[in-house]
């Protein structure tokens, strides 16, 4: 079993999902609405950098963390050798105190990080994040969705992954194993699931009062058109910004 998301796993998994400028694509998507330039921005789970960085590219001011210290170091290497202005950081959402960064105008975790933090702790989470927020600020985070009839076989075709899925109904727990059929590798993964509802509820518990949700990350369409989605991107804010 490989570590995908430290040291050398993270050459696999950056290859298996971004390996075409996926991650140029998806900032691309978030800046399709997202009309602010030059503002302070935080990347929640930055991994490797590769969303921070083009951020960063295009003159937001950017921070990221992440739990991974392989990851940061990665990050800040990247930085470094592309001669950007940012900030990388060791940190657990979980353990650590995240008010030391400052506060930001656009706050963003994507690929589905916040559903690694089990679901006990997830309103302290968002309560942190909220903390950091301008009081114009928004924050943008992908979730599993725990739809039902729950689909326990997933392909993605298009990044050479197949997906097998077991959910715990009463904890939200999802067991996943995905198989990377190009690069030979099989990944385990704990995750949470969360209905648009209970996500909903958190959010307002956390202190937002303006959210919405949709399957498209440039948010072209509000709510879902995929009768049953996989995961779905939720846009947050206390001030109506969105």
């Amino acid at each position: 079993m490989v570590e995908l998301y430290r040291d050398c796993g993270l050459d696999r998994y950056e290859k298996a999902h971004y390996s075409h400028g996926e991650h140029i694509a998806e900032v691309e998507q978030i800046l399709a609405w997202y009309h602010q330039r030059n503002t302070r921005v935080l990347d929640v789970g930055c991994s490797g950098g590769l969303h921070a960085l083009e951020f960063a590219r295009r003159g937001f001011r950017v921070t990221g963390f992440d739990i991974e210290p392989s990851a940061i170091r990665r990050a800040k290497k990247r930085s470094k050798d592309q001669k950007l202005q940012t900030e990388f950081r060791a940190l657990d959402l979980v353990k650590d105190d995240i008010s030391c960064l400052g506060t930001f105008n656009l706050i963003y975790s994507i690929g589905n990080v916040m559903s690694h933090f089990q679901k006990d702790g997830m309103n302290d989470a968002l309560r942190k994040i909220r903390s950091c927020l301008v009081e114009s600020g928004i924050f943008l985070f992908d979730v599993f969705i725990s739809g039902q009839p729950f689909r326990e076989e997933i392909h993605e075709d298009d990044l050479k992954i197949v997906w097998k899925r077991k959910l715990n109904e009463q904890t939200g727990c999802i067991n996943m194993v995905g198989t990377f059929l190009e690069l030979g590798v099989t990944q385990r993964f704990e995750v949470w699931a969360y209905t648009v509802q209970e996500m909903t509820e958190l959010l307002k518990h956390a202190g937002f009062s303006h959210i919405g949700f949709s399957d498209q990350l440039d948010f072209s369409s509000s709510g879902s058109k995929v009768k049953n989605p996989v995961c779905l991107d939720f846009r947050a804010s206390m001030k109506g910004a969105l």
